[in-house]
């Protein structure tokens, strides 16, 4: 998918790339406000309001967390949506809120194995044999003798995209509800990538649309 860019204008050298790509298969898909030479060469042109592209990632995101097309082991080795949070102050469970001499820089997991909290690991992103949970509310107990309820990153994000339904994304957006979802299942169930250009620099808070694309890249495990 290319937003923020016209490749066949701009990348000229590279484009054959995208050629060839489509010739084995690849299906091309072009996020732009207005029509230009690459629009003609891409299987789907989605015309979009100019710098709402967070509420499209957003929507895209909703959609893939919605159905369940997202990759749950991918997400909990190599994303930090499995690290807890405390509900009550909105900040990561860290191992110093636990017990004195606790490090600052241990964050937490909920081991679905033990039933209980683990420590993320430190040195590598693989897991070994924790299974974090990605959902649910858990009780913990504090250094201090009071507890605390703690949920997945993942949970807050499923909250926060509560938001950014298909319906709403497209009030934003201005792309069509039924493009965003069949947008959300391609990217879900085939290899893909998203080729933000720079375009986009020209915007305030770009930052965070680049982002919204990455979270759905994350979620589908296309790294």
């Amino acid at each position: 998918m290319y937003t923020h860019m016209n490749p066949v204008y701009t990348q000229i050298a590279a484009f054959h790339y995208t050629t060839e790509a489509r010739y084995k298969g690849a299906e091309v898909v072009l996020v732009a406000p207005d029509c230009s030479p690459s629009h003609v060469h891409a299987d789907y042109y989605v015309p979009i309001k100019p710098g709402n592209d967070s509420a499209l990632g957003l929507g895209m995101a909703q959609v893939i967390i919605q159905e369940g097309l997202y990759k749950a082991d991918f997400i909990k080795e190599q994303t930090d949506l499995p690290l807890l949070v405390r509900l009550d102050t909105r900040l990561f469970l860290r191992q110093s809120d636990l017990h004195d001499g606790g490090r600052d820089d241990q964050f937490c997991l909920w081991d679905t194995r033990s039933g209980s909290v683990a420590a993320a690991p430190l040195a590598t992103l693989a897991l070994g044999d924790l299974d974090p949970a990605l959902e649910g509310s858990y009780s913990v107990a504090l250094k201090d003798g009071s507890r605390a309820e703690v949920v997945p990153v993942f949970e807050l994000l499923k909250e926060r995209l509560e938001d950014y339904t298909p319906e709403k994304a497209s009030e934003i957006s201005g792309v069509n509800p039924d493009v965003i979802r069949m947008l959300a299942r391609k990217i879900a169930s085939k290899r893909g990538t998203i080729f933000c250009g720079g375009t986009s620099f020209k915007y305030y808070h770009a930052d965070l649309m680049v982002r919204s694309y990455l979270l759905v890249l994350a979620l589908t495990g296309n790294w």
